[in-house]
This record gives structure tokens, sequence and C-alpha cells, in this order.
């Protein structure tokens, strides 16, 4: 993917990125997701992101073990995992 493509499917652009597909852990805006981003000028990335009040923080983002399988599920379903990656993780699951 180029940055042209990334920007034309793109849900959300940031001064640093185009967000891709995003999964929330609760509420949008204010909880934990992970996103498949595109960064300006670079390539696509995995972002595990802590926002709260509607902005991204700088601090860690940290997820209790139970609520992990299911933003994990949720991110599979929206797309920020291909295909591929899911493969792979699947492979090294049953290693």
């Amino acid at each position: 993917m180029n940055e042209e493509n990334a920007k034309s499917i793109a849900l959300k652009e940031t001064d640093y990125c185009y967000v891709l597909a995003c999964a929330w852990e609760g509420k949008a805006n204010d909880s934990i997701c992970l996103e498949r981003i595109f960064t300006k000028g670079r390539c696509e990335e995995i972002r595990l992101a802590w926002w709260k009040d509607g902005k991204q923080t700088a601090r860690p983002a940290d997820i209790d073990a139970p609520n992990w399988i299911p933003l994990f599920a949720e991110a599979i379903k929206v797309g920020v995992f291909t295909e591929a990656e899911q493969l792979g993780m699947l492979k090294a699951l049953l290693k």
C-alpha cells in the first residue's frame, strides 16, 4: 500500500498518520484501541493506543488480561490484521 491508497481509505487522518482500521476495548475515543495505521511517508503499522476524552495519551496503553482477547477478536473482525498476519499468528500459536 502506498500513501495515496491509505489516504483514500482512511477512517481518520492525523498529523502523523492515516487510521485504516480501529478496534476499541471500550467506548470509542475514551479507551484502549488496536489500530492499523499508515504513517505518513513511511509504512503500515499496528498501534496499541490509549485514548482519554477524545485525545490520544502519551502514556503506555495497559490492558488487563481478560479484556485482551475481546479486543484482539474485534481487531480481527474490523481488519486491523491482514489475512497473512492472522495466518502467521495462528501458526505461531500452534507451535
